[in-house]
């Protein structure tokens, strides 16, 4: 075990070493590299990860144009009607009054006020005289009564400008900054989703292209062994059932390559679900199954994209801490406005408790300027102000342990995935040296079955050794493949850039 684990270390760090050396460019085909680009274009996920980031973006603008100074612009035009109905009960207060005109009726008033007594007689004698010609000064009643009716017109222009939030938007605007920087790691992490979807339906088209060269190879032996079989039974040197053999030979590889052939149709239509490109231009490719090499970029899991966005998830989060503290800061805005008001044709006709009748044609006021700076502080709000904090600490915490809990999940998948890329290269060497001693196994059995060696039985299981091997030495191929392209994906190197 430790052997082992020692062999693994140092795998790993003369990968890294030449990965540093050669670059970190992933051996592809020319076709599978502009295939892949195809998909990338078309992915509906990645298009919906563009479309968030640029939603992102928008909400930044709009929290930056909290700065911009707001311009308002209102008129108003109206007519009022009203009428006055109402009773006073008591009029109270003017019990002195009462009390002057005692004293005035008292003989000694002339002598302290001559020049009053003789006003009030001459107003005394006015009054009688209007009397007798039926003109009576006007008393007031208990009583409130009249209408009134006029018409408003009014204009009105202000200007807001915000000079300081408390911090509020410039933590808000980088809490949206790292938001943006969060769904450009999602979408790489969507991108590389697709060239391993990609890599992994061309790498099948290629395992059945390949494979179908077997079975056509084995069926074309089976078919000179056929010629010769039915040959040997004319001459008697063989039986029907040695025939009978061969024909179930043919049957399991019809069955095989009728199966290939509904795989390979179904693959044809994924790719072109992915790429965009019709389902026929599929079925004259031709890909060849060639074993990739991990050259190692010394990379650790910090580059996954994954970790990239729940690391720009913190950071917002901490930003949004900030923001919610600043309600404890003051809000200052600058304001002017300008304002015109103006009355005209109206009436104001008064029955009670005295009878008034006042017209007024016009009544202006304004232009009306005010200028000036303003402050708004919160200085108690429970809830939008300690019970927020808590509420955007506790999601930093959760973010945390968010990022944490990625963190060893992706660590332990990147060494998976290496051990996987291991074992995957032994086997595609011992699949390799089974096929060769198969193919030698194969040529010593037809001789052998030539000679009359041998019997039918034995040259077809070593037909059927022969064709199994070369599958299983493809099926390894594939597989190593797999398993280096998710070497890559471990440490977030596989990217459009590394397979340009």
């Amino acid at each position: 075990m430790k052997t082992k684990l020692l062999y693994l270390t140092l795998t790993i760090i003369l990968m890294a070493s030449a990965g540093s050396i050669f670059g970190q460019s992933i051996g592809l085909s020319p076709e599978l590299k502009e295939l892949i680009m195809l998909s990338v274009d078309k992915d509906y996920k990645i298009s919906d990860q563009n479309t968030d980031k640029a939603i992102a973006v928008t909400q930044q603008k709009a929290v930056r144009s909290a700065y911009l100074p707001k311009v308002e612009f209102g008129g108003k035009y109206l007519y009022a009607y009203s009428t006055l109905n109402s009773d006073i009960d008591e009029i109270s207060g003017f019990e002195s009054l009462n009390q002057i005109g005692e004293f005035m009726q008292n003989p000694a008033f002339p002598v302290l006020f001559p020049t009053l007594a003789k006003l009030s007689n001459e107003l005394t004698s006015l009054q009688q005289l209007l009397a007798q010609q039926g003109v009576l000064l006007p008393a007031p009643t208990e009583k409130i009564a009249g209408t009134m009716y006029g018409n408003y017109f009014g204009l009105d222009a202000s200007v807001k400008m915000l000079l300081y939030s408390g911090g509020q938007i410039p933590n808000t605007t980088k809490a949206l900054e790292q938001k943006i920087k969060a769904t450009e790691a999602l979408s790489d992490k969507c991108t590389a989703d697709v060239i391993t979807e990609v890599i992994n339906c061309y790498d099948q088209l290629a395992l059945l292209s390949q494979s179908k060269k077997v079975l056509d190879e084995s069926a074309n032996r089976l078919e000179s062994e056929k010629k010769y079989a039915y040959s040997a039974l004319n001459n008697g040197f063989a039986t029907s059932f040695d025939t009978l053999k061969i024909a179930v030979a043919e049957a399991n590889l019809q069955a095989k390559l009728s199966e290939y052939e509904s795989k390979s149709t179904l693959l044809h239509q994924k790719l072109s679900q992915l790429t965009g490109k019709p389902a026929t231009y599929f079925d004259v490719t031709n890909p060849d199954l060639q074993p990739l090499i991990y050259s190692g970029t010394g990379s650790d899991v910090n580059k996954r994209a994954e970790l990239q966005a729940l690391s720009a998830g913190v950071e917002a989060k901490k930003y949004m801490v900030k923001a919610a503290k600043s309600c404890y800061l003051p809000k200052v805005q600058a304001v002017a406005s300008a304002r015109y008001d103006n009355l005209f044709a109206a009436d104001a006709d008064i029955t009670d408790p005295l009878p008034v009748d006042i017209k007024i044609n016009n009544i202006g006021l304004g232009p009306t300027f005010i200028i000036g700076v303003g402050f708004k502080w919160d200085v108690f709000d429970r809830p939008n102000g300690s019970l927020k904090v808590r509420q955007a600490e506790l999601e930093v915490k959760k973010a945390e342990n968010a990022k944490k809990e990625a963190s060893e999940l992706l660590q332990l998948n990147q060494t998976k995935s290496v051990t996987n890329y291991l074992s995957a290269n032994s086997q595609v060497q011992f699949k390799e040296k089974q096929l060769q001693a198969a193919r030698m196994a194969l040529n010593l059995a037809v001789k052998s079955y030539n000679d009359g060696m041998i019997n039918i039985t034995e040259r077809l299981a070593a037909e059927t050794d022969m064709q199994n091997s070369e599958l299983e030495y493809l099926q390894a191929v594939f597989a190593q493949r797999q398993a280096t392209i998710e070497c890559y994906k471990a440490t977030g190197d596989l990217t459009l850039s590394n397979i340009r």
